[in-house]
């Protein structure tokens, strides 16, 4: 179970969606620093462990166990736990593969395990990081990738958005996973690992896929979530006469694009460990990630017929306050069209000229017939033109 990376005139190539080389330019995430470099190419710095540790000790890794977990995975043998001085012996043994998990640690921590695991100080110092988007890195034992996991929590008046970074470093027989809280998928990730038969078996780049493969199940799931809000808000738009839901529609909009620009460029980002010069070895593995692509692709088409369809949404409400508002002047104009004639024949009755026709009493009831039958000649015009 040997991790293969693509190979180039140096020890590190560069894998990104738009990421950096090791002199830092690049079209996103932190800079990196330039690193001491000899003649015969990139020179692997070793962490030097910080103040505490003495003689590179794993104090650091004890004091924070109830935030390091650990799994060995066997072939035909359930994950176990491994001992911390066990590790670097571990990882020499190709039938071993060693997953350490990392909730939240101090730089301390993480030097003393990427020493243990034989990590690039690059790679650590890329775990440690706050990255604006997904990248893969690739250095000569190992790479990295960098992802993000979204929670949404929609019990308040406004959904409240969790994003999560998570840093993997997948390198020979062991995976090391960091992330800054603790993973909302993890309950899954653990079922899956658990009862999976493969794992031991196969290399880091497998395991990585299963970690990759249980984030974007918890998009769908998240997905799922956005959906029926949509629904459930098309419906309402259509019943309900006042802006709340109106309000409801631009916030699930808002959602909507803020999802969308975080997990879209995964897309690209995991595009790169199926194109020339993966740092996944074989194809079985590389297959499992095209797998993962598709997988995303179908999400984003998903996303973008829920923005569509609150777009829709969005214009059918304005399409009908416009026909409440037709109704409601339609109404208006029939009433100004009956009582028009009224305010005529009232107005000409009720002139101050001294005439004859007005001593007799016979033409106040006139004047209420011509009326009535001004109004009922009206409506049944109105009546015949559909207008009624």
């Amino acid at each position: 179970m040997t991790n293969t990376t693509a190979k180039d005139k140096s020890d590190e190539a560069s894998l990104t969606s738009g990421i950096r080389d090791s002199s830092g330019s690049g079209a996103s995430g932190s800079e990196i620093p330039d690193l001491p470099r000899s003649e015969g190419g990139t020179t692997h710095t070793p962490i030097t462990p910080e103040p505490g540790a003495a003689g590179g000790g794993n104090g650091a890794i004890v004091a924070a166990q109830d935030r390091v977990r650990t799994w060995l995975f066997h072939a035909d043998k359930p994950p176990a736990p491994a001992e911390i001085d066990e590790w670097p012996s571990l990882c020499q043994d190709d039938e071993n593969l060693l997953w350490v998990d990392l909730t939240n640690p101090d730089g301390e921590t993480i030097a003393q395990v990427a020493q243990l695991l034989g990590i690039d100080a690059r790679a650590a110092q890329l775990t440690q990081r706050n990255n604006t988007r997904p990248i893969v890195r690739t250095f000569k034992e190992h790479y990295v990738v960098t992802a993000f996991s979204v929670d949404v929590d929609e019990n308040g008046d406004e959904p409240t958005m969790t994003v999560t970074e998570i840093n993997a470093v997948a390198g020979r027989n062991f995976l090391l996973s960091v992330h800054n809280r603790p993973l909302p998928f993890l309950k899954d990730l653990e079922e899956r690992t658990e009862t999976n038969p493969l794992l031991g078996r196969l290399d880091s780049s497998y395991l990585l896929y299963v970690l990759l493969d249980t984030l974007v199940a918890d998009y769908s799931r998240e997905f799922d979530e956005v959906e029926d809000e949509v629904e459930r808000l098309e419906e309402a738009l259509l019943r309900e006469k006042d802006r709340k839901a109106l309000d409801d529609v631009m916030r699930m909009k808002r959602h909507i694009h803020t999802v969308r620009r975080i997990v879209s460029p995964h897309r690209q980002a995991f595009g790169v460990l199926v194109a020339a010069g993966s740092p996944v070895p074989g194809q079985q593995v590389e297959s499992y990630f095209r797998d993962l692509i598709q997988q995303l692709d179908n999400l984003l088409e998903r996303l973008e017929h829920a923005r569509d369809t609150v777009t829709g949404s969005y214009n059918l409400y304005i399409s009908n306050i416009s026909y409440r508002t037709n109704q409601e002047l339609r109404v208006l104009t029939f009433l100004s069209a009956i009582l028009l004639p009224m305010t005529v024949i009232t107005g000409v009755f009720g002139t101050n000229f001294k005439m004859g026709e007005y001593e007799f009493f016979e033409g106040f009831y006139v004047m209420l017939i011509g009326m009535a039958l001004t109004t009922v000649g009206m409506l049944v015009y109105f009546r015949r033109r559909g207008w009624l």
